[in-house]
């Protein structure tokens, strides 16, 4: 059973799993693998006002985010997604990109630690 973490729940992960430590740890090292590409582009697409990209990302980070348990970060991938998209309320933006890479970082930290108590 995982441990504490601060945003991620990993409930969902363990059960798709069944249990499986080394199926756990692929998939968090999966997880800690794809950061740079959401962290950076996400910051990258809002930079420069491209809110189409910033959108999609959004929306591939989704996936991710909601398999580690962090739904509420989902649920802000899921607004920025939708509002980047239909180009709406871009003052929002910043709030949920800047929340989404401290939330992820500190998770990212977070799940490595615990993957290595688990292999």
């Amino acid at each position: 059973m995982a441990g504490k973490f601060t945003f991620a729940d990993l409930a969902y992960l363990e059960s798709m799993s069944m249990g499986s430590n080394e199926m756990i740890v692929e998939m968090i090292q999966l997880f800690i693998d794809q950061l740079p590409e959401f962290t950076e582009g996400l910051a990258e697409h809002l930079k420069n006002k491209e809110y189409i990209a910033l959108g999609a990302l959004a929306h591939k980070a989704k996936s991710s985010v909601a398999v580690m348990g962090m739904d509420a970060l989902a649920h802000d991938l899921k607004t920025l997604e939708l509002s980047a998209k239909a180009g709406e309320n871009p003052e929002n933006y910043p709030i949920l990109v800047q929340r989404f890479i401290e939330q992820v970082t500190l998770t990212g930290s977070e799940l490595a630690a615990y993957a290595k108590t688990i292999s």
